[in-house]
């Protein structure tokens, strides 16, 4: 007997849609099997939402109902797998040289990971390609994921209702474990940036705003362990929070710096110039925001968010 489809609510939201993630990885491959983008996440082949474009990305589903263990290559290239429960908590992070070992009791519920690693570009995709070659999945069991069936319809309503708050959401309190996050911001995340990581590895801001044809965003270089491979980037994503240009990132080496050491990113049409430019439309609701990547103080780092904050972007003149 089929039971009927399980309605999507603010309360069972965060699971809803982290099943959805799992299962659209596993029509790529099969549980405990890793599937490689090859090339940088664009308009066309986006499948995550607030995806980045400086990096690219390897995902598995894995079982870890006994033991499954979990390593990335050495390497001086930025490379982390997040290995992401089944309640959209971070069980665990894996960066170049290291290993871990999960247990289904690692886990605030379920039997399953979804991985979600991020391999940078900055020394060519080839040198990409090989770096996630490296990465490995060792389970005992192959277990099928199995999860309820969710209302397609009122999830699609929940997440509607969920983009309408995205300016109140606070990531820092969003990404992480239940003893770090808080469930309002929590649920928030799973919706807005599904797969980010906690603020110990990387923080984020986002702000939306509507373009007067040439925005002006300055701000200091963030405070990051460059020594580590720390790195940023600033992006831009349509209302909704999907790439919508063919170039939407700018990356740390790619930004030009102010005479006086700050940083000046540019949203519109070009009528301000084509420095450190992306392309947005006069009129056009859209976010803009920053990563941060291998903070070298959380609270520092946080402290920089807070500046962020306090001087948003501008039209050009204002």
């Amino acid at each position: 007997m089929e039971h009927p489809a399980e309605t999507v609510t603010f309360d069972n939201f965060v699971r809803a849609e982290t099943a959805s993630y799992f299962r659209k990885q596993l029509e790529k491959a099969p549980v405990n099997e890793y599937f490689h983008n090859r090339v940088p996440v664009n308009v066309e082949n986006q499948v995550i939402i607030r995806s980045n474009v400086d990096l690219i990305y390897s995902y598995a589903v894995v079982d870890v109902t006994e033991e499954a263990t979990f390593s990335a290559p050495a390497s001086d290239t930025y490379q982390v797998a997040e290995l992401i429960d089944e309640n959209h908590y971070i069980a665990a992070v894996v960066y170049p040289g290291e290993t871990v070992t999960l247990h289904a009791s690692d886990l605030t519920s379920g039997t399953h990971v979804y991985i979600l690693a991020r391999t940078a570009t900055a020394l060519g995709v080839e040198k990409a390609h090989e770096l996630q070659d490296g990465l490995t999945i060792t389970s005992k069991t192959a277990n099928p994921f199995v999860a309820p069936d969710y209302d397609e319809a009122s999830l699609q309503e929940v997440k509607a209702q969920i983009e309408a708050k995205a300016a109140e959401a606070d990531f820092s309190k969003g990404f992480g474990t239940p003893e770090t996050t808080d469930t309002y911001n929590h649920m928030l995340a799973a919706e807005l940036g599904w797969g980010g990581l906690s603020p110990q590895h990387a923080q984020y801001f986002q702000a939306i705003t509507t373009c007067s044809g040439c925005d002006e965003w300055t701000f200091p270089v963030p405070p990051l362990d460059y020594e580590h491979n720390g790195y940023f980037s600033v992006i831009k994503y349509d209302e909704k929070g999907w790439l919508d240009v063919e170039k939407p990132c700018l990356t740390d080496n790619e930004l030009t710096r102010n005479d006086d050491g700050t940083i000046t990113v540019r949203f519109g049409d070009g009528r301000c110039g084509s420095e450190n430019l992306i392309e947005a439309t006069e009129g056009q609701r859209y976010f803009y925001g920053i990563r941060l990547y291998r903070p070298k103080d959380v609270d520092e780092t946080r402290a920089f968010i807070e500046q962020l904050r306090a001087n948003p972007i501008t039209a050009a003149g204002a």
